[in-house]
């Protein structure tokens, strides 16, 4: 029996969504190695505070380094073999196709995996959650002006992503059936 590729699983979902959640939860669970934006950029610049003065100096470097840092770890991780968890907001089209491209020189299966909750419920996740390396707590002006971007800014997917709508008002347990029932009808 031929073994199975390794997965390359993006995400999409409004901030307070459960991305974070459901990433970390579902790389214990594959096993895969999880590859977090938020945590890297956290790494790489120090603290909180330089990250906001480079979001207003140098916002390309936020973007530049921690994406490029992700995409060097994201292609050795796939060359031995194991799944990576891209825990990054992807809603532009180009930079998931990018990805995707990847993916596929790696031979893995790109996977886009849109966790979808409703805007009271993500408004009230981003303003009570603990403020943490791969997940910050905002006030609720800036948790509302956050989910309007990510609306504004947001590519849907096309018929040609591998797609799969999960929950995120639902326990983990039911997420991940989900997922494994839509990853079993994706590698036919």
């Amino acid at each position: 029996m031929k073994p199975q590729k390794p997965l390359v699983i993006m995400f999409i979902g409004m901030p307070g969504s459960g991305k974070t959640y459901f990433a970390t939860r579902l790389a214990d669970s594959l096993p895969a190695v999880t590859l977090n934006s938020d945590a890297l950029r956290l790494a790489m610049f120090g603290s909180h505070q330089r990250i906001e003065e480079l979001r207003v100096s140098d916002k390309r470097r936020l973007y530049d380094d921690v994406f490029g840092a992700m995409e060097y770890a994201a292609r050795q991780t796939l060359k031995a073999g194991m799944s990576v968890v891209y825990d990054a907001q992807m809603v532009r089209r180009s930079d998931r196709r990018g990805i995707e491209q990847l993916a596929v020189e790696c031979e893995a299966l790109p996977v886009l995996v849109w966790i979808r909750t409703s805007k009271e419920t993500a408004y009230e996740r981003g303003i009570s959650r603990d403020d943490r390396a791969d997940s910050h707590r905002y006030d609720e002006a800036l948790m509302r002006k956050l989910v309007d971007l990510f609306d504004k800014r947001t590519e849907l997917p096309g018929a040609d992503e591998n797609l799969i709508k999960i929950s995120g008002e639902v326990p983990f347990d039911e997420q991940l059936h989900t997922f494994e029932m839509a990853i079993g009808r994706l590698r036919r």
